[in-house]
């Protein structure tokens, strides 16, 4: 049964991709600059988040340095103290920690945070400190992932949080996993494995039997990446809300 508690902006606000970036005007992804001007549009923020290797929580998209930072490098065996001053994308925009833009945004906007996990990483270690970070946040957020067994977690160790399960088309999502692997996701995803409050799907992928699955159990659907009218359009016929990247989707 979904849970009666989930927020209205969820389904209302329109939510900016990384912030309301703009590599063309300087404003890089995932960066304090793109979290302001989202604020300043009132739109939502999604953020993705990473474990360091001094086990602090970053905010980061990628697993290594080498598209964001133009440097080789691996995010969850750095410290972050080694990676907060590295320039995103050539410009003067920094790598912000978790801390760093909880305390930028301070409630103004809604916070949609994706936490990240590399392959084989074990679930427990981010969970556990982004629940804390959390824990006393002044204002509205929601987490989600990929990953079945995050969501899990939170479902298991902080059911105070609304939690989300993003999905893609299984066959791109199940890429490279075993026959068995495949299997379990796929019912995992259709069976809510646990428990999402809502559900987070691929826009190029919609409709689908995941996201049919989903408004059976009653679970808000948001819509990612949209970035152009069609897109948009589609996420208006089958999804409550977007993710997005290109601001005239939203005109």
């Amino acid at each position: 049964m979904a849970r009666t508690d989930i927020p209205k902006w969820l389904t209302k606000t329109p939510v900016a991709h990384r912030g309301l970036h703009d590599i063309a005007k300087g404003v890089p992804e995932n960066s304090l600059l793109a979290f302001r001007k989202a604020m300043e549009a009132g739109f939502a923020i999604e953020t993705d988040v990473r474990i360091t290797g001094d086990q602090q929580v970053v905010v980061f998209h990628d697993p290594d340095l080498t598209r964001l930072c133009g440097r080789e490098g691996v995010v969850s065996r750095m410290p972050l103290a080694e990676l907060k001053p590295l320039k995103l994308l050539g410009t003067a925009e920094t790598v912000p920690s978790f801390r760093d833009l909880l305390d930028l945004v301070q409630g103004a906007v809604p916070l949609v945070v994706e936490i990240k996990k590399d392959k084989g990483e074990p679930v427990g270690t981010l969970e556990t400190s982004v629940a804390r970070m959390l824990q006393h946040y002044p204002g509205p957020f929601v987490v989600q992932s990929f990953n079945p067994r995050t969501v899990k977690w939170f479902e298991k160790n902080a059911p105070q949080i609304v939690r989300g399960q993003i999905a893609t088309d299984l066959v791109n999502m199940t890429k490279g996993l075993s026959w068995f692997t495949r299997l379990q996701l796929k019912r995992a995803l259709m069976n809510g494995y646990g428990n999402p409050d809502f559900l987070a799907y691929d826009v190029r992928d919609l409709p689908s039997e995941i996201t049919a699955a989903a408004r059976r159990r009653g679970l808000p659907l948001l819509s990612w990446t949209v970035r152009t009218p069609s897109e948009r359009a589609r996420a208006a016929a089958h999804a409550d809300n977007v993710i997005f990247e290109d601001l005239s989707t939203q005109a």
